[in-house]
């Protein structure tokens, strides 16, 4: 099918200037012999739906990637705690000379050599480890091969053989009070699984914000596409009018006054045109920040698809709506956690308020001879055992200052978090009442605008009639076509504002991320 363009008034050009464009533009792609793989493509429009927005949202929006890489971030602070129950081996490797001069008593030991010369290795591997319990328990073996000036000459030892001392023991610490218990040896990893959960919750309550923010901003495209397209009705209904007019005007039977008054309607509504053009611009390219997408990288408009949600309102209680936002609710959930946390670290802050008393034991054997293999022969060994068994206190004689401070300062933290806990209670229950309100007025204007367009079309129709009766004007039908599309635009406008109510109250009960498609 061929698409005709009726030629227009010089009138009509000027104030129609985008209808006559948009209409040449059409009529020579059907006609032009150019294929269309080589001839350039003009913008056209980007289809967007609401599943495809959040979508974009979740993988492009970067108040989301900030919040899901912090959120990485604090999940690194759990295997930091954890290493604190990490097996440690130790190993050291030393070898060095010694040259120490005699006491007058060590001088009649050592032979009357004068000085003590100690030339040797040592070699020491040790494995530690931390029990959920406090205590702290290490294995360790050593070996020494050294030679001193006081044995060197010994007739019986063989030619270049040096001494072999080995060692095998284990040593042992449990604390008693300061740092005894698992509450206190996981605290700092039941602190860092708290703050990766708090994380987790910050981080969906960023992406329920986002995620509200852009659907709200839909729904403002969707409506500003309803004003182009109510714009655009106007002029075609004012060219309509213009056309009977003028033909009216010819015959005699309407002043030129009433014509003038026509284009004049025409030339309004052309301007509110432009501006619904813009208006929808704007709200496009708000979208496209929010999904990080420069309007100069894509020549298409962005086109809203889905169709602006019905108004089927159902009444929900105070209550009930209450109870679901303090399950749901992401910023109220991670205050919880807050203070949770803030508990953990009040426990903590008083068990390092109590004196240090350690239970310490060791148990090692040990063997001397001018082989390594001898040296660390078990049996040869246990005939040399060394063992110790005691406590050892630390208590400050100043009353603990610093372990009381820290004290106060956990419960003034952990009364914090509780006062933001309830204050971020009262503001979901002030949030709450807010939609719910909101809600049921718009959906109560969204009915009365209904009813207004509904009569205001059968308004329309009867002044049709009469004019076509010769019982009326232009200039009444031109105002009587023009109410009915501002009383459509009105109801329109109304269930996006409805719409808009929903996502924020959605928002507000934390379920917004649970209805989306």
């Amino acid at each position: 099918m061929t698409n005709v363009c009726f030629p227009v008034i010089s009138v009509r050009q000027v104030l129609l200037s985008t209808t006559l464009i948009l209409c040449s533009v059409a009529t020579m792609a059907q006609d032009s012999a150019v294929p269309v793989a080589q001839a350039p493509r003009p913008p056209g429009p980007q289809a967007l739906s609401l599943k495809d927005l959040v979508k974009l949202l979740q993988t492009n929006n970067k108040t989301i990637l900030s919040k899901r890489a912090e959120r990485e971030i604090t999940a690194t602070g759990i295997e930091r705690a954890s290493a604190a129950f990490e097996t440690t081996t130790n190993v050291a490797v030393t070898n060095g000379k010694s040259r120490t001069k005699n006491t007058f008593e060590e001088d009649l030991v050592r032979r009357d050599l004068g000085i003590y010369q100690r030339d040797g290795e040592d070699y020491t591997v040790g494995v530690s480890q931390l029990f959920s319990s406090g205590a702290k328990a290490e294995l360790k073996t050593s070996l020494s091969r050294f030679i001193t000036n006081t044995n060197a000459y010994d007739p019986a030892r063989p030619p270049g053989v040096m001494d072999n001392r080995a060692a095998f023991g284990l040593s042992f610490t449990q604390p008693l009070a300061r740092d005894a218990g698992f509450e206190v040896t996981g605290a700092r990893l039941q602190v860092a699984n708290l703050d990766t959960l708090a994380a987790d919750h910050a981080s969906l309550d960023t992406q329920t914000s986002a995620v509200a923010e852009g659907v709200i901003a839909y729904h403002e495209l969707v409506l500003a596409q309803h004003r182009t397209a109510a714009a655009l009705e106007k002029i075609r209904s004012g060219e309509r009018l213009l056309t009977e007019a003028r033909a009216m005007n010819r015959q005699g039977r309407l002043a030129d006054s009433e014509v003038w008054e026509v284009e004049n309607a025409l030339a309004r509504f052309a301007s509110a045109l432009s501006e619904a053009r813009q208006g929808e611009r704007e709200r496009a390219n708000r979208l496209r920040t929010l999904f990080m997408s420069a309007s100069a990288d894509s020549k298409d408009t962005l086109h809203a698809t889905d169709a602006l949600p019905a108004v089927a309102f159902t009444p929900m209680s105070f209550e009930e709506s209450l109870g679901v936002a303090l399950t749901k609710r992401q910023d109220f959930l991670m205050r919880k956690v807050m203070v949770e946390r803030e508990g953990v670290q009040l426990s903590y802050a008083e068990n390092q308020t109590l004196p240090r008393i350690d239970l310490v034991a060791s148990y090692g054997i040990n063997g001397l001879e001018y082989s390594e293999q001898t040296a660390f022969n078990w049996q040869r060994m246990s005939d040399y055992p060394t063992w110790s068994l005691g406590v050892q206190m630390q208590i400050p004689l100043d009353g603990n200052r610093q372990g009381r401070a820290d004290l106060r300062a956990a419960a003034l933290r952990r009364e914090d978090a509780m006062l933001s806990l309830k204050a971020a209670e009262i503001a979901i229950a002030n949030d709450i009442d807010t939609s719910l309100a909101l809600r049921a007025s718009v959906a109560e204007r969204w009915e009365l605008w209904r009813q207004i367009a509904e009569r205001e079309q059968k308004q329309l129709d009867l002044e049709r009639r009469k004019f076509t009766a010769g019982r009326s004007d232009v200039r009444e039908v031109l105002q009587r076509e023009e109410r009915v599309i501002n009383a459509k635009v009105s109801t329109l406008e109304q269930q996006a504002a409805y719409a808009k109510a929903q996502t924020m109250l959605d928002a507000a009960q934390g379920t917004l991320l649970e209805r989306l498609p």
